[in-house]
């Protein structure tokens, strides 16, 4: 959360001429309600089965950019099936810098409600499984533009 998945993803997929599909706006889009009232309605752990269910799908699709929802890779499952059909790249930022993007944000994003300490234990334990990714960019203060262009150069490798 806060990588900029979102913002890389778009640059990426303008200069490869793909389509992007962010994960968390196709959620949205498909139950017609935001992640919040998704939260709140249904439960994280439906939210975390729509959400695998939808990384499982665009695995089968190609020449597509895909930002991620940020616990989608924690499923073991999910990230056998990316692995084989995909490339995952890891927007590593330090922790600060995340939550300080976090917060001036100001939108309304229910892991975050549980407060900073709570964000840092999600991201100590998620990150293990991002640093399986395919390439880490280190992106600290590096504008989208360039990382996609790093992003695209190691792809085409």
């Amino acid at each position: 959360m806060g990588a900029g998945k979102t913002t890389v993803g778009q640059e990426l997929a303008a200069l490869m001429d793909r389509e992007l599909v962010d994960m968390d706006a196709e959620l949205v889009r498909r139950h017609g309600a935001t992640i919040g009232t998704i939260f709140a309605q249904r439960g994280e752990e439906r939210f975390r089965e729509w959400e695998g269910a939808l990384a499982l799908e665009l695995a089968m699709r190609q020449n597509i950019v895909v930002a991620t929802g940020g616990g989608s890779l924690v499923d073991d499952k999910v990230f056998e099936q990316l692995g084989v059909y995909g490339f995952f790249v890891y927007l590593e930022w330090p922790f600060e810098v995340l939550w300080e993007r976090i917060e001036q944000t100001g939108r309304y994003r229910p892991l975050v409600e549980r407060g900073r300490n709570e964000m840092l234990r999600l991201f100590r334990k998620r990150e293990p499984r991002y640093r399986q990714s395919h390439l880490t960019v280190r992106c600290d203060r590096l504008p989208a533009n360039f990382i996609a262009k790093v992003v695209r150069h190691a792809f085409t490798i």
